[in-house]
């Protein structure tokens, strides 16, 4: 059955002023799908959606909802931990991992490379002071290389890559090709 003029007109004003067919529904008494008719045939377009649920925290905020101080100076991750992957959590429709917003708290910057923690508890701690990305976690490491005497003199690896470009170094500070090793992995995988 047609709408009354009045009505109409009524529906027209207030897809005017934003409303959405539920809520013309509600104010009007008409079915929703009859709204969403109409409001093709006055040439509204598709009805605007809801502001999506936002958290009122902050991302630092909410990362400290989900990290749980434990002795040592650690901080254990209590939200998701996907298999396979470091802890995750999502702040407005993006997700972030746990270690790079712990960068970020502990530094003031975006990180450098993938973030990792330097600490005794690598697999799971996230506290900010232990967490490095890539060009720190070199210069502690390379440090570590000095002070226990296994840093190699050596300016390029035996495939030829620059030292002072490619060179990482593992937990125990000895170097290794950071080139070599992406390449090796690389074929692994693809085997």
């Amino acid at each position: 059955m047609p709408l009354s003029p009045a009505t109409v007109d009524r529906l027209a004003a207030l897809f005017a002023a934003g409303a959405t067919n539920k809520a013309a529904r509600r104010e009007l008494g008409i079915d929703v799908n009859t709204a969403a008719r109409y409001r093709a045939k006055l040439g509204y377009g598709a009805a605007p959606q809801p502001a999506p649920n936002r958290s009122p925290l902050t991302l630092e905020e909410k990362w400290r909802t989900f990290a749980r101080p434990v002795e040592g100076g650690h901080m254990e991750w209590t939200g998701r931990r996907p298999a396979g992957r470091p802890p995750v959590f999502t702040h407005h429709g993006r997700e972030y991992t746990a270690r790079t917003v712990a960068f970020r708290i502990a530094t003031g910057r975006a990180p450098d490379g993938y973030v990792t923690a330097e600490c005794d508890a690598p697999e799971w701690c996230v506290a900010p002071e232990h967490v490095a990305d890539e060009p720190t976690r070199t210069q502690l490491r390379a440090a570590l290389a000095i002070v226990t005497g296994v840093e190699s003199p050596l300016t390029e690896c035996t495939r030829g890559h620059d030292a002072a470009t490619h060179r990482r170094y593992d937990r125990d500070g000895r170097p290794y090709c950071g080139t070599c090793h992406a390449l090796t992995h690389a074929r692994t995988a693809a085997a």
